[in-house]
């Protein structure tokens, strides 16, 4: 995906998003455990997930690289950054591009459903019956809200956060050296990108936002996006700074056919 048709990206997403584009109406099973949980609440808000991971994380992992290589904040080159982060954040829109399709098409209620939508029908139905047409009697929450209720499959959370990991793990081990940052600082750092996601992602589940194979589903999504962005970028060494420090250790130094990876 070329960055100039991000905008058209991005506007397919925000309709998506805030129901313009019609998804997918699913009936329930009346009296479903599944649907039944109580809503409390998102621990990881939206607007806490969108700024760490499209800001937060990644430029914090970017500078951080740049700086090791660098050793000088004078000179880390806003071009190196640029182009990473342009190839990070075109992935990112072809994750939230594939989530949002798949909620629309799919339409798979939140465990909270019953609480959040209280239906007509399900009142004075048998319990196990498939109620095919119903409609929503709570009026507190906002329309979005109450379309949001039927958009559980797969978690956006869990496909954004994963994706972000991902990325920014393989640019943390990629392009900072253990001669210059140890092994123990580059572990940590990788460590912390994974446990974040960690936490977007089963937080989801906690909150009964979410069920289990949404969560499931999310992750693997945006660990398979992230593994086709990198392979694009891998693709594209004409274009590409050849700044990415060797992987080599002090034992290597005399060793003169040593190979340095370029990424």
């Amino acid at each position: 995906m070329k960055i100039r048709r991000f905008p058209s990206f991005t506007a397919v997403i925000i309709f998506l998003e805030l129901g313009y584009i019609p998804a997918t109406k699913t009936g329930f099973y009346c009296k479903d455990p599944l649907l039944s949980y109580e809503f409390k609440g998102d621990t990881i808000t939206a607007t806490t997930l969108l700024v760490s991971n499209l800001l937060l994380v990644p430029l914090v992992v970017l500078f951080l690289t740049e700086f090791f290589q660098k050793r000088n904040p004078w000179q880390i080159c806003a071009r190196e950054v640029w182009y990473f982060y342009k190839e990070f954040i075109t992935g990112c829109a072809l994750v939230l591009l594939i989530t949002e399709v798949m909620k629309a098409l799919v339409g798979e209620h939140r465990p909270h459903f019953f609480d959040v939508c209280q239906p007509t029908t399900a009142k004075n139905c048998t319990p196990g019956e498939y109620v095919e047409t119903y409609e929503c009697t709570v009026t507190k929450y906002s329309n979005y809200f109450m379309s949001d209720t039927s958009r559980s499959f797969p978690s956006g959370h869990s496909s954004l956060s994963a994706f972000v990991a991902f990325f920014c793990s393989y640019i943390l081990h990629a392009r900072l050296s253990t001669v210059q940052t140890g092994q123990i600082f580059k572990l940590f750092t990788i460590s912390m990108c994974v446990t974040w996601a960690l936490v977007c992602s089963l937080t989801r589940i906690t909150d009964k936002r979410h069920h289990w194979w949404d969560v499931g589903v999310g992750m693997l999504l945006g660990t398979v996006c992230a593994a086709y962005s990198l392979s694009m970028v891998r693709r594209k060494p004409e274009t590409m700074p050849r700044v990415a420090m060797s992987t080599t250790t002090l034992l290597d130094i005399k060793n003169k056919d040593a190979k340095s990876e370029i990424i």
